[in-house]
């Protein structure tokens, strides 16, 4: 607890928060809206544990994740559990433990928080909320085009349309460097530099080794832009593997052409973020206006293999709260499914109302009934507090017996009708 001006109030962790009714709708709006995306080309929805056995769940886990991970001790076996940190592992571990059996391929999505610690000067939320998808079982380009497409197609029907996918291959930056011939430390602090776009510290770097060399690793920076940067790519990939890369961005740049989506797509060979994570296609997603990616994605061929499995698979997930900043910034307004009603009744017998207000929720909406006693000023101004965007009078002086009010909360629109015809005309 903490104590503000004398008074104690309960103290949230650094990290975390609450979403209030408003924001709580919005949220699952955003979520619904891109699991049906996934469930239009698909997917089909899995819930996985809130927490698991650490030992059992490490081997998919990085020394980042694994490292951010809360942990605490089962009271009943003494052994270490994790709040899962990361919902891809854990989708790597169902599919090698119970799903190996199951035709090829997998199409699996899911929405869920997870959690991870983060020095409080990161900036970054220590519980996040995401919605994702996996696709496991197929090695082809068409297969990465897919997940791609599925983020593009997410995006748009939030409403967003100013954002783009970079998107990379991270054999090409694998094979430049092994080219080069550097030592394993070098190697590591090279990659490491080049992760956080600090190219005067990679030229430091790579002073040790021939001009050409040198200049031909640090034009990687540059190979960031549409289509045309693959022919740049290819002219200075001298090895095996990065033209393998090149070539395999060039096969899914061309299904998502085929898609129609070529606008929303960057090409960004110099990122290498999740260097020892993605093995192919590697993409983040950037909306106009946001410092930082809101999802991002990629394949992963070796991770089932740690768990026993393997198996190809690719997959992306969006941060449902940065998706939501990202709608706010660009003043999109979420629609509903259903149509929500303030019902006020200044009738002494209530049985009409209670009669309407269940056959309005028979029809698709969503009904709060003001059962309060107050002036009708005061239920609209409550009916506007709660963002309940129409309102129902019955019992209004000057009205017949079989009229209502209908009320525009937001712009004080008022329009009489006729009650049995409420139903057709809210219902959605």
């Amino acid at each position: 607890m903490l104590k503000l001006n004398g008074t104690t109030k309960p103290f949230l962790p650094k990290g975390v928060g609450t979403f209030f009714p408003e924001r709580a709708a919005k949220k699952k709006r955003v979520e619904g809206i891109i699991l049906s995306v996934f469930s239009k080309w698909g997917f089909k929805e899995i819930v996985t544990p809130g927490f698991e056995f650490l030992d059992a769940l490490s081997a998919g886990l990085d020394e980042n994740l694994n490292d951010k991970a809360y942990k605490f001790v089962d009271r009943g076996t003494g052994r270490i559990l994790a709040l899962r940190p990361d919902i891809t592992a854990q989708i790597a571990r169902i599919a090698a433990a119970s799903l190996t059996k199951k035709p090829k391929p997998m199409r699996l999505c899911y929405n869920a928080n997870v959690f991870r610690y983060e020095e409080e000067h990161a900036g970054r939320q220590q519980e996040i909320f995401q919605v994702g998808g996996e696709l496991i079982g197929i090695d082809l380009p068409e297969s990465d085009a897919e997940m791609v497409a599925i983020a593009v197609e997410s995006l748009k029907e939030t409403g967003l349309d100013s954002f783009e996918i970079a998107m990379g291959q991270i054999g090409f930056f694998k094979g430049m460097l092994k080219e080069i011939g550097l030592d394993s430390q070098t190697y590591l602090r090279v990659k490491d530099a080049f992760s956080k776009k600090e190219m005067l510290r990679v030229e430091e770097l790579l002073s040790g080794i021939s001009k050409t060399q040198r200049d031909k690793l640090l034009k990687i920076a540059d190979l960031f832009g549409k289509e045309e940067i693959l022919d740049k790519a290819e002219a200075i990939a001298d090895n095996k593997e990065s033209k393998k890369a090149v070539q395999n961005i060039r096969d899914v740049y061309r299904i998502l052409k085929l898609y129609g989506l070529e606008k929303y797509i960057l090409i960004d060979l110099a990122e290498v973020r999740g260097f020892d994570y993605y093995t192919g296609i590697l993409f983040e997603v950037f909306v106009k206006g946001m410092g930082y990616e809101i999802g991002s994605g990629g394949r992963y061929d070796g991770l089932l293999a740690k768990f026993g499995f393997d198996c190809p698979s690719t997959g992306f997930a969006l941060d449902v709260e940065r998706l939501l900043a990202a709608i706010d910034a660009q003043g999109i307004e979420l629609k509903t499914d259903r149509v929500n009603i303030l019902l006020i009744d200044f009738n002494k017998d209530k049985s009409a109302a209670i009669k309407l207000a269940k056959a309005l929720r028979d029809k698709g909406c969503n009904v709060a009934r003001d059962i309060i006693k107050r002036e009708l000023n005061s239920s609209l101004d409550y009916a506007k507090e709660w963002g309940i965007p129409k309102a129902i009078a019955l019992g209004v002086k000057d009205l017949k017996d079989d009229e209502a009010l209908i009320i525009d909360t937001k712009t004080s629109e008022r329009k009489r009708i006729k009650i049995n015809q409420l139903t057709d005309f809210l219902s959605v």
